[in-house]
């Protein structure tokens, strides 16, 4: 598509629902949280997790998100990795809120991801989704980022003390 004009060189999509949705904008609070958040991945999950950033995640031929992370047991190679693998997704949302809890939520419940976290960097939460036995999520808890996080691997992340305050 980058050689017939389709898109851009540059351009940030993704694939959901089968459409090119273009990616909202990351402002540099998010930037900055991104930022931080995998160099603690980086640094302390064991050496049986992988972590892959700012990449394809396919779960479909109709379901290609772009989360900022995503867990799976090493060993795995990042292009193998499906919905069903993942232990942990990581979504960071300073604009696009909404559309990580309303659109991506659904769908990465659909294909087996097993925990989804939205941090919402302008509420100073995180929103963690635990897939059910009817492959959905409930209602997300909502965490504080002064609060713990469980992390796969039996660690915990306080997102405090990686967000920097504004």
């Amino acid at each position: 598509m980058l050689e017939a004009g389709v898109i851009k060189d540059g351009e940030k999509l993704e694939l959901i629902r089968g459409d090119l949705v273009e990616m909202s904008p990351q402002g540099p609070l998010h930037w900055d949280v991104t930022y931080a958040i995998s160099r603690w991945f980086r640094k302390h999950l064991p050496d049986d997790l992988g972590v892959a950033s700012q990449g394809p995640l396919r779960l479909s031929d109709y379901h290609e998100p772009e989360p900022e992370f995503f867990v799976f047991p090493d060993g795995m190679r990042v292009n193998d990795v499906r919905g069903s693998d993942v232990l942990l997704v990581v979504e960071i949302a300073y604009s696009s809120l909404d559309f990580d809890l309303k659109v991506k939520a659904p769908i990465y419940a659909e294909h087996g991801v097993r925990e989804y976290w939205v941090i919402d960097v302008q509420g100073r939460r995180t929103l963690v989704h635990r897939l059910d036995r009817d492959r959905a999520y409930g209602e997300p808890q909502a965490v504080v980022f002064d609060a713990p996080l469980e992390v796969p691997g039996g660690i915990s992340l306080v997102v405090a003390d990686l967000a920097p305050r504004d």
